[in-house]
């Protein structure tokens, strides 16, 4: 009997952990990943990046009750398919990385010495880095079919030039 209930609490705790891994989260911040950036208002103009477009919101810079420095949202071909916050010091680091685990479950930390931790969701890829030396930090959120398409268009841009290169020869 002891056995039974432990291997259906066991198989309980991993069915809750797999879900968590498996789990799909829609949205960042109330803007639904994968929309048209042309739906959208309040968005502001920010840094341009290679083929992506940068923007900002005039909103609160916290994540909770965390103050952050600045909230990037990045679009590519007009869709909303990454995200960037950044931040500064390791007390902020700490309560940004506890509320992390907190939402999203257990993270792997390729490389422990590069200080980068990461969450593989379904349809999300997050990456947590902080650095102490200048006490700055970054999380990264990739939302996967827009950064994939984003790597088909580089790859197939890349074989056209290449493609061209050669036939000049």
């Amino acid at each position: 009997m002891k056995k039974g209930l432990l291997f259906i609490l066991g198989a309980g705790v991993l069915f809750f952990l797999g879900n968590a891994r498996g789990e799909t989260f829609d949205t960042f911040r109330g803007i639904k990943w994968g929309e048209d950036q042309r739906s959208l208002s309040g968005l502001l103009p920010g840094p341009h990046r290679e083929n992506v477009e940068v923007f900002t919101r005039d909103e609160k810079k916290t994540v909770g009750e965390i103050e952050v420095e600045e909230i990037y949202y990045l679009f590519y071909k007009g869709k909303f398919g990454a995200a960037m916050i950044t931040f500064r010091g390791s007390r902020n680091s700490s309560l940004l990385q506890q509320a992390l685990h907190q939402k999203y479950g257990p993270s792997q930390k390729p490389e422990p010495s590069a200080g980068t931790i990461v969450w593989e969701l379904t349809d999300l890829k997050i990456l947590f880095q902080y650095a102490d030396k200048d006490e700055s930090g970054s999380i990264d959120y990739f939302f996967k079919p827009v950064v994939q398409k984003r790597e088909e268009d580089k790859a197939k841009t890349s074989r056209q030039d290449t493609r061209k290169k050669l036939d000049d020869l």
